[in-house]
């Protein structure tokens, strides 16, 4: 795998985007436009007192020369948020999205199973942010929302409830076919445009099943699972907080699943339950873990397989999808989870798909522009999938049955 070094060195090589220059125009023009003082400031004055001109012949008033900006400060480098006690190659670490390539991050999703963070991509993949008081803006206050273990509610019902401190949850909710409208308040950022699922000639369930909305209130959570399909996973975290607890996907079997043969999954007992069983307990102290805060304006990565538990520490909205590329269609061949991936399988079986070096020349790394063209801040690192470009304009609209 590539430890969290290794993909420093890598960043910095020829497939890194490099530091941006970053500057702030107000701080700069304060301090240019200071008017440089001359003998502490006092001789001016004196010579504007005992000698003034007519207004007339005043001269212009003068203009310092624009000073050369100093090197901005370079973003930070990638920090590790917490490493396994049984094995320290198995961690997560923080990115700024700066100082790390498209092609970096592929490269460390092909060699590596570990959690990776990027930060400071909020503005660029929700401008007007992802929040509470923009989704209650956005969804009609008598839409009909499916809240888990409540059926469906009206949206303004959930959002009272949710700030009288319910512990309702909008959870894993299909932006295309519930919230389209939403595709225009939301991009996908540039490190998941590869998706194999959105390259296929047979159309794909998934290319609408994902992104999902996640919606909830504090305390809320989502059980020990993994995600079907083995499929790689990201989310972008608008607002609030979530504490994730994940596990190596090769000690998955520690965590005493059993076989859900008709969904072609294992199913996992919550982690509480799990500990709280002598036997269960002793074999899940042996799996590699990780626990660690998802803060709001960050995007998460989670390998395929990896069975992970999430509670939100507050209220929160987030955005997530789950995505197919070179690392895990093969990764199982034979498996008895491939009987239920058998159309996805066969619909990725008519494409020879590219290596991932060949991959990476042909689409830039993402599949919109270029590492280059990031680097140089004329191209946003995020974007859209064209399956979802035309749904961005849709409107919600309420149709009045006749009396």
């Amino acid at each position: 795998m590539i430890s969290g070094a290794a993909l420093s060195e890598l960043a910095a090589d020829e497939l890194c985007i490099g530091a941006l220059q970053y500057s702030d125009d107000s701080s700069d023009g304060e301090s240019i436009g200071e008017t440089p003082s001359v003998d502490g400031g006092a001789a001016l004055d004196d010579v504007a007192t005992t000698s003034p001109l007519p207004a007339s012949q005043s001269p212009p008033p003068s203009t310092p020369p624009k000073l050369p900006p100093g090197p901005a400060p370079t973003p930070a480098p990638p920090v590790c948020v917490c490493r396994a006690a049984s094995d320290p190659t198995y961690e997560v670490t923080r990115w700024h999205w700066s100082t790390l390539s498209v092609a970096a991050f592929r490269a460390h999703c092909a060699a590596s199973r570990c959690p990776l963070i990027i930060t400071g991509l909020g503005p660029h993949l929700a401008p007007r942010g992802l929040s509470l008081e923009r989704l209650r803006a956005l969804l009609p206050a008598d839409m009909a929302v499916p809240v888990r273990g409540h059926g469906t509610m009206s949206a303004a019902s959930f959002f009272g409830r949710l700030d009288a401190g319910e512990a309702l949850y909008l959870a894993d909710v299909p932006l295309a076919i519930h919230f389209p409208w939403l595709f225009d308040e939301v991009a996908v950022p540039a490190y998941f445009l590869h998706d194999f699922a959105h390259r296929t000639r047979r159309r794909l369930s998934i290319m609408h099943d994902t992104p999902s909305l996640f919606v909830g209130g504090a305390g809320t959570t989502s059980a020990l699972h993994v995600d079907q399909m083995c499929s790689n996973f990201w989310m972008y975290l608008g607002e609030g907080a979530k504490r994730w607890i994940t596990f190596h996907p090769d000690d998955a079997l520690l965590l005493s699943p059993t076989w859900d043969a008709p969904e072609q999954i294992h199913r996992f007992a919550p982690l509480a339950q799990l500990e709280s069983d002598a036997q269960s307990a002793a074999s899940l102290r042996q799996a590699r873990r990780l626990e660690f805060e998802l803060r709001a304006g960050e995007v998460l990565y989670i390998p395929h397989n990896t069975p992970h538990e999430v509670t939100n520490l507050a209220a929160t909205c987030a955005v997530s999808a789950n995505y197919l590329d070179q690392t895990n269609p093969s990764r199982e061949p034979g498996s008895a989870r491939h009987a239920n991936l058998r159309a996805m399988l066969d619909a990725l079986g008519e494409v020879e798909w590219p290596a991932l070096a060949d991959d990476l020349g042909a689409h830039g790394g993402g599949g919109n522009g270029d590492d280059e063209a990031y680097a140089s801040g004329a191209t946003p690192p995020v974007g859209r999938f064209a399956a979802h470009e035309r749904l961005r304009h849709s409107r919600p609209v309420t149709i009045c049955a006749p009396l």
